[in-house]
Formats: C-alpha cells, structure tokens, sequence
C-alpha cells in the first residue's frame, strides 16, 4: 500500500505518517490485556499516541466508578473493550454476560459524560443474528443469545447517551474479528490444534454455515478511524465475503500439512449461536475511508504463526 511519501520506509513509521494527526493522544481501553484490546494497545504505539491500560490484571474494575473516573479524566478518548465475549456460554451464564457488559458498558458512559471525554464502542455483529445479507447497519437487532442481546443493549444505550445527553459517543459493530491474541476456544484456534495433531476437525451440522472474518489489524485501524465519525454515528467493519466453516477447516488443513479429516458433528444442544452472517462495510468505506486490506489466507497464515508460537508445536 503506498502511502503518499511513505510507501518506502519502515511499516513502523508507515503508520505513523499515515495515522499523524498532530498532538499525541492519550487513550484508556478497558480491556487492553483481552484479544482486540491487546492489539489496539499495540497498534496506538506503533503510530505514536498514548494508550492506557485498564484491566483486572492491572488492578482495575469497570464496577468502581469511581477508580473509573479517576483514569477517564487523565484521557483524551476512551474505547471499551473489557466484556464478557463468549456467545456461545452465555446460555450458561446469562446473569454474568448481561451484568459486564450492561452494567459495565453504564458505568463507561457515566464516567465519560462526567468527564466529557469521548467514547468509541465496538458493538458486535452477534446483535442482528440471523439476517438478509449482506447485513446493514439499519437491519433489525435480533439478538440470539444473551451475549448478543447483552450487546445489542449496551450498542442502543450508547445511542441513547448521544440523543439524551449529546455525549460524544461512536458505535462499530464488529463482524468476527480473529487474529494473534484471539481466544483459545473459537474456531481457527480450535481448528489448528487438532490439525496440528492430525485428529479430526469437528465441523458443526453440514459445514456450511457462514462468518464474515475481519482480521485483527484491519479491526483497530477501522476502530481508530472511527473517532473522526460524527457523534452518534453506527458502522460496521466487515469485509462483506462468506466464509463457511468447512472452507475454514480445509484451509487450516492446507496450511498446517495436517492429514486431519473432517468430521461433521451435530449442534450441541444448547446452542446459542447464528448460521449464517456476512456484513456490509459502505457505509464504513463512504464516511471513514475505510476498508478490509489482509486476505482471509494472509491473516489466518499470521494467526497460525502466532498459535505456533505459544506452543502449538506440530507432532
């Protein structure tokens, strides 16, 4: 990608001239030790600014408003990653999910409307479930389990700080973020420890249910360009391709050498999840310039080397 005069230095300094835009930025995110918390930590201090930490393993809670307000006031932006993200759990857990990231996503919002600092929410695709495609940003909210529903309330709460308040808030519906840091339990990880080790891939019903997968990086760059959207204002990051869990598991199987079969498993039979998903991104695209640069195969390939890293090693 070239750059203007920045195609030939180093990628490091690339994203500095490409992101500049004057005055060092200092940004809390809640969850900056979690999966895209982590990479939106590291992505803000590669193009220079000053993120700020907040997470238990730090020694901070979303549930001390206090603590909370204390740390907004030193920022000049806040982004809210701290949640409980695990859809499929959640009909398990339902109080739990509902209360973080409910009552968690309230308590970010009261400190930012006392602080006056602006907010940028990453909602999740997981609110419209099942739908027409590619998915708008004006489809129906239907959520299918109490994470989604749970995000769904947080995403129009965060609407509704905007028109009662006026406070500057920004929404960005996720669609299937995946990447290094990403949790050990969701699919490609799943998938590449039991290629690694050539036993069969479990693929839910036929294989053919879709995701639209955005990889990681694409995600926090979307995420920072956001804060130049207008108050209020909802997009999605997608990258508007279906992708079926039976390519996902030839894929991994292609790139892992794996002699791995695939196994067509039933649903389990609590089962919270959507069948079929892919976004729209033009709205992204038309308002923030936006659009999804890393090809499912590069960014998986990125993701398989990072899983290898912490210990996946082949037998």
């Amino acid at each position: 990608m070239e750059i203007g005069g920045c195609s030939n230095l180093p990628l490091e300094i690339s994203l500095r001239c490409l992101f500049e835009v004057g005055d060092v930025v200092r940004v809390l995110i809640t969850g900056h030790t979690g999966f895209i918390g982590s990479n939106m930590f590291k992505f803000l201090e590669s193009i220079g600014e000053e993120p700020v930490g907040y997470s238990r393993s730090t020694g901070h809670d979303i549930f001390n408003i206090e603590q909370l307000k204390s740390m907004v006031k030193r920022c000049d932006l806040v982004y809210h990653f701290a949640a409980y993200a695990k859809p499929a759990e959640s009909i398990l857990n339902p109080v739990e999910a509902i209360e973080v990231n409910m009552k968690g996503t309230l308590n970010v919002l009261e400190a930012c409307r006392s602080e006056e600092v602006p907010l940028i929410y990453p909602s999740s695709c997981e609110i419209y479930g099942d739908s027409e495609v590619p998915i708008r940003e004006d489809f129906p909210i239907n959520p299918p389990n109490p994470y989604a529903a749970s995000k769904a309330a947080a995403d129009r709460i965060c609407y509704t700080y905007f028109r009662s308040y006026g406070m500057d808030v920004k929404i960005v519906r996720l669609f299937n973020p995946y990447g290094p840091n990403q949790q050990l339990n969701k699919i490609i990880p799943t998938f590449y420890f039991q290629a690694i080790h050539n036993e069969p891939i479990t693929v839910f019903g036929d294989g053919s249910d879709t995701r639209d997968y955005v990889y990681v990086g694409d995600i926090v760059k979307g995420m920072w360009m956001a804060r130049e959207l207008p108050p209020g204002e909802v997009v999605n990051l997608a990258t508007g391709i279906a992708t079926t869990n039976l390519e996902i598991a030839e894929l991994i199987i292609e790139l892992t050498g794996s002699d791995s079969e695939i196994k067509l498993v039933d649903y389990p039979e609590i089962f919270g999840n959507i069948r079929k998903q892919v976004g729209s991104y033009d709205k992204a695209k038309n308002m923030m310039g936006w659009e999804p640069e890393t090809k499912l195969e590069d960014g998986v390939k990125t993701t398989l080397r990072w899983l290898d890293s912490i210990g996946g090693d082949k037998k």
